[in-house]
């Protein structure tokens, strides 16, 4: 038990000769969300062995139970954190390197709002922080009240365009105008050449008709008239007394 309270002691009287700065303003965190406290030494001297304290500042919390955070040789939470706080506070390792102390508490809770001090043994330091939390309930009721009331939250934001309804028909027809349209000249490329190649076959069936029947009645008239010929050069006979015949 002696070991611990001269090291408790040896702690005090360290924090009490430190150089102590404070945060010029309040860090704000969303309830749920992450609150992250940081501070910069004045040398980029590599922290990452040395001993830091966390601690909470006001409420009903004694100088032992106060921790949220503590390191010491590279490891952490050698002083056991308030219960509360447990497995949700860490330092960023890389920033700690640099000499810069990145504290991250996460999910923020509504109890997590109040003031806080850390002490960077190494530095002699001590700087102090308070966190805000904004609780979440009352901006989730707030934008519920404001939707089901249909207040706008946002004057500045354009009005909500409706849609046209008389575009629709005006869009209908215009496709029926279109249809129309290339029905037509459908119609007027593809299917008038082959009307015109079908008149031109039926206007070449009636000459060749019309041929045929020239060819016909020109043979008829040639026979007729072989067929007179042949009817004029025709010997009468002439009957007689004596038998004989005489020519006409």
């Amino acid at each position: 038990m002696k070991v611990p309270l001269i090291t408790l002691l040896i702690v005090l009287s360290s924090v009490i000769a430190a150089e102590k700065h404070e945060a010029a303003q309040p860090i704000e965190a969303q309830e749920g969300g992450k609150a992250t406290v940081q501070y910069r030494t004045n040398s980029p001297t590599n922290l990452e062995n040395d001993m830091l304290i966390c601690k909470r500042l006001d409420g009903n919390f004694s100088d032992l139970n106060s921790y949220i955070y503590s390191r010491r040789h590279g490891q952490e939470h050698p002083q056991p954190p308030m219960e509360q706080y447990r497995n949700r506070t860490r330092l960023v390792l890389e920033d700690l390197r640099k000499g810069i102390v990145t504290l991250e508490i996460f999910p923020v809770h509504s109890s997590d709002s109040g003031r806080y001090k850390c002490f960077i043994r190494k530095q002699n330091i001590t700087f102090n922080f308070t966190i805000v939390v904004i609780p979440k309930k009352k901006t989730d009721a707030f934008k519920m009240t404001t939707a089901s009331a249909g207040i706008k939250t946002n004057p500045d934001a354009e009005p909500t365009k409706h849609p046209n309804m008389m575009g629709i028909p005006i869009a209908v027809f215009a496709v029926l105008v279109l249809v129309l349209v290339l029905v037509v000249i459908f119609r007027w490329n593809v299917i008038k050449p082959f009307r015109r190649r079908r008149d031109k076959e039926e206007s070449s069936e009636k000459e060749t008709l019309k041929t045929q029947e020239a060819e016909r009645d020109e043979q008829a008239l040639q026979w007729s008239s072989q067929k007179r010929g042949a009817g004029g050069r025709q010997r009468i006979p002439s009957v007689g007394t004596g038998g004989g015949s005489d020519d006409r």
